[in-house]
């Protein structure tokens, strides 16, 4: 059996509230199977209790580096759960939100790279255990 573990420690206070995550996925599932390509992100909004996912949603994905991300889906700049970053599939992992135009390098941190944003999206623990990832807090 194989275990990869990617964190990341926050230094700073987020401007997206602390939300409880515990959600897991199968890789070998739809649409998930998809996020096993570097560079692949996908949103995930609720889950299998139809229960919703983070402040914003989830964004679950896998760097051009190799490692497994998952990321809050709320815009830091907007601070709103109705303001979600959207995934751009390039193959490299975008986002950009909708209202305020800045867009995020999804699998370097999440940090900002263009428009007014300052702030990092808010980073989730991932695990992976054969082929179930999880997402936690």
């Amino acid at each position: 059996m194989c275990a990869f573990v990617a964190s990341c420690s926050d230094s700073y206070d987020s401007s997206i509230p602390n939300v409880r995550i515990n959600f897991s996925c199968s890789l070998l599932q739809s649409p998930y199977y998809k996020i096993q390509t570097q560079g692949m992100f996908i949103p995930v909004t609720k889950d299998s209790h139809y229960l919703p996912l983070g402040y914003g949603g989830l964004i679950i994905g896998r760097s051009i580096y190799g490692d497994y991300i998952a990321y809050d889906a709320a815009c830091p700049v907007e601070a709103d759960r109705k303001v979600s970053v959207t995934v751009i599939e390039d193959g490299i992992g975008r986002a950009t939100c909708p209202k305020c135009g800045t867009r995020y390098n999804l699998s370097g941190g999440g940090h900002p790279e263009e428009g007014g944003g300052t702030e990092y999206l808010k980073r989730y623990t991932v695990s992976v255990s054969g082929t179930t990832l999880k997402v936690t807090n």
